[in-house]
């Protein structure tokens, strides 16, 4: 009995580790798969790596230990979800100075997202025609315009710099920066008017009101 033991252990700790479990079913669809009522304790612990691997959410399920059937009544069901995602980008070769649009394939309909640790860094694919940066002949100045919008159910990216170029164009950009997305789980949109306010030329005032919604 005891050199069976010894034998049979190890094989059934390589399936567990392996293959779905079914406790009461021959054809388990999940790691563990019960068919039947179970019994756990007062806690439930969710490993934060794992929670953080899953950021489309995943579904918490409560029930009343006391009622008939044994918890048969659900008192609660709670999906968990990444509240906020960084996601680093890093897009080249583009041409001169323009991103006029960049679908990033995140769904607009469950995130929120912004544009941070945004950096332009100069290449070129022509050595005897470098690029020095953006370029005038004049004295100009201007600014780079990082935008984001929604467009068939997902965001896009609008980075250029309107109001010059670089001076040869075969000049290339590499455009680092860092996406994050808000999910609409946790944050919400106030609605799409602007809040406006005149300062009336000061440098200090004070809003009308506190945007509705809040």
């Amino acid at each position: 009995m005891k050199n069976y033991l010894l034998i049979f252990i190890p094989l059934v700790s390589g399936l567990l580790s392996s293959q779905n479990v079914g406790i009461r079913t021959a054809t388990p669809s999940e790691k563990l798969d019960v068919n039947g009522s179970v019994v756990i304790g007062n806690a439930t612990y969710v490993n934060p790596n794992t929670y953080i691997a899953v950021p489309q959410g995943f579904d918490v399920l409560a029930t009343d230990p006391l009622s008939t059937p044994i918890a048969g009544k659900i008192m609660k069901v709670e999906t968990l979800y990444t509240p906020i995602i960084i996601q680093p980008y890093s897009i080249s070769n583009i041409y001169q100075d323009d991103i006029n649009d960049l679908n990033l394939q995140i769904s607009s309909d469950k995130y929120f997202v912004a544009i941070t640790n945004f950096e332009a860094i100069p290449s070129t694919t022509n050595v005897s025609q470098p690029n020095n940066g953006l370029y005038s002949t004049a004295v100009q100045k201007g600014f780079f315009v990082i935008k984001t919008f929604q467009a068939g159910g997902t965001w896009h990216v609008n980075i250029g710099y309107p109001t010059m170029n670089p001076q040869y164009p075969s000049a290339r950009y590499t455009y680092n920066f860092d996406i994050i997305l808000l999910s609409k789980r946790f944050f919400k949109n106030l609605g799409e008017a602007v809040t406006t306010y005149n300062l009336n030329g000061l440098n200090t005032g004070d809003a009308i009101t506190a945007p509705s919604g809040i």
